[in-house]
C-alpha cells in the first residue's frame, strides 16, 4: 500500500432472483424490481491501478452470501477496460464474469463516460440504483490555469464538475465518490439533483480506498438511508483503528433534499450583510496533502467566522438535517482535525483570482450569494 496516492470514485448494481411459480412468483418478480443495483465506475488509467485492483478484489470477497447485482466499468492502467459483473470470489485474481470490453479510450472524455453509465445503466433496467464514481479527484477546483479538474486523470485528462452534472444520471438512490475531497458545497450542490443521498470525504482519501469487502451488504440495503450511514460508519471504523499516517479519514452522508434551505438561507444572511472582508488564515483546513490543489476550508467554521453570531444557530439546524452522518479521525496525515462539519467550502484568495470567473459559474456560487465577495 502507498499512502501517498489519493483517489476517487465508482459505481455499482444489485441482485435478481428468477423463481417459477404462480403466486409466489410474482412476489419475487416485484421483490427484484425494488432491490438495489450497484454500479462502479472505476477510473485507473493512472497510478491507482493496484489499488483499484484491490478494491475489485475486496468487492469479489463482499458478495460471498449477498444475493446482489454489482457491475463495475474498470479502466486499468495497461489492460483494455472492462465491464464485469462482480462474482463472489477469495483469491487474489478477478474471477468476475467480463460482461463487455473496449478498446483503447479516454474514460475522462464525458462522452466515453456517458455511454458506459447509460450501458450499465441498462443491465438493471429501471432498478433503483447506487453509484460509485471511484479515481482521482480534486474537488471543483483547477489543476492548472488551462485544464481544470474535478474527476478522474487519465493520461493527463479529467472531467469537469459541470460534464458531471450532465453524464450522471438522474433518480439515483445514491451517489458515492471513492475520491479526494468531494465533500465541498461547490461538488454536492451542483450533484444535488441527481440523487437522493450522497455519501463522499471532504479531505483526501487514501488510495486503500472503501472497504468494499465489509461495506457491499450496507450499500445495497433495502432500508437506504440506514444502510449508507451504516457503510459510512464501517469505513470511519476500519481506518480508526489503523495506526500512524493510515488512520486518516473523513466521511459524511448527505440527504440532498435540504440543500434548497441551505443555500437559501445563506444568501439571506450574506444579503442581509455582505461579507466585506474575509477571515481565512485560522480556518480549519480539510484538505492535507501538500501536493494537493485542492483548497478546502470547514464550512460551518467559514460560516462561524465570517458572519454575524445570529446567524450561525439557523445555518447550523439546516447543517444537521442536510448531514445525516458525519465522522473524522483525529487527525488526517498527522495533521490535527479540530472542527469538522461534513463539509466543505471554497475561501477566496487573491492568489486565485483568475479561477474566481469559473468558480462563480457554479450553482453554489450563484444560488448562495457566495459570488458576492469572491472577487474576479
Amino acid at each position: 500500500m502507498n499512502i501517498s496516492y489519493f483517489k476517487c470514485l465508482g459505481l455499482y448494481c444489485l441482485s435478481l432472483i428468477f423463481l417459477l411459480g404462480s403466486c409466489k412468483g410474482k412476489e419475487d418478480e416485484k421483490n427484484y424490481r425494488d432491490s438495489r443495483a450497484l454500479l462502479v465506475y472505476i477510473a485507473a488509467n493512472n497510478d491507482l491501478v493496484s489499488d483499484a485492483y484491490n478494491s475489485i478484489n475486496a468487492m469479489e470477497e463482499g458478495m460471498d452470501g449477498l444475493d446482489a447485482d454489482v457491475y463495475v466499468y474498470a479502466a486499468l492502467a495497461g489492460t483494455s477496460p472492462k465491464i464485469y459483473k462482480i462474482i463472489a470470489d477469495h483469491s487474489p485474481e478477478i474471477k468476475s464474469r467480463v460482461v463487455r470490453s473496449y478498446g483503447d479510450q479516454d474514460s475522462a472524455d464525458p462522452a466515453v463516460m456517458k455511454q458506459i453509465l447509460e450501458t450499465m445503466h441498462a443491465y438493471v433496467a429501471d432498478r433503483p440504483v447506487g453509484l460509485v464514481l471511484w479515481s482521482h479527484a480534486t474537488n471543483w477546483l483547477p489543476n492548472t490555469p488551462i485544464k481544470l479538474m474535478s474527476f478522474n486523470n487519465d493520461h493527463g485528462n479529467k472531467t469537469d464538475l459541470k460534464d458531471l452534472q450532465k453524464i450522471i444520471p438522474a433518480g439515483l438512490d445514491f451517489l458515492m465518490f471513492d475520491a479526494c475531497s468531494m465533500a465541498s458545497v461547490e461538488v454536492l450542490y451542483e450533484l444535488r439533483e441527481k440523487s437522493k443521498y450522497t455519501i463522499a470525504s471532504p479531505a483526501e482519501v487514501l488510495s486503500t480506498s472503501m472497504p468494499y469487502h465489509l461495506v457491499l451488504k450496507d450499500l445495497v440495503k433495502s432500508d437506504l438511508e440506514s444502510g449508507l450511514r451504516a457503510a459510512a460508519e464501517t469505513y470511519f471504523n476500519y481506518y480508526n483503528q489503523q495506526t500512524g499516517l493510515y488512520q486518516s479519514a473523513t466521511i459524511s452522508v448527505i440527504n440532498n433534499q435540504y440543500w434548497p434551505d441551505l443555500a437559501n438561507r445563506v444568501h439571506e444572511a450574506i444579503t442581509a450583510q455582505p461579507i466585506k472582508t474575509v477571515y481565512r488564515d485560522n480556518l480549519q483546513r480539510l484538505d492535507f496533502d501538500d501536493k494537493s490543489p485542492s483548497a478546502g476550508f470547514d464550512f460551518l467554521d467559514f460560516i462561524a467566522q465570517n458572519m454575524r453570531p445570529t446567524e450561525i444557530e439557523p445555518i447550523t439546524a439546516i447543517i444537521s438535517k442536510l448531514v445525516i452522518y458525519k465522522a473524522h479521525t483525529p487527525a488526517f496525515l498527522g495533521k490535527p482535525i479540530l472542527k469538522f462539519s461534513g463539509l466543505s467550502c471554497y475561501v477566496p484568495s487573491d492568489l486565485n483570482k483568475w479561477v474566481h470567473p469559473y468558480y462563480n459559474s457554479l450553482q453554489w456560487s450563484k444560488d448562495s450569494g457566495f459570488t458576492s465577495f469572491v472577487k474576479e
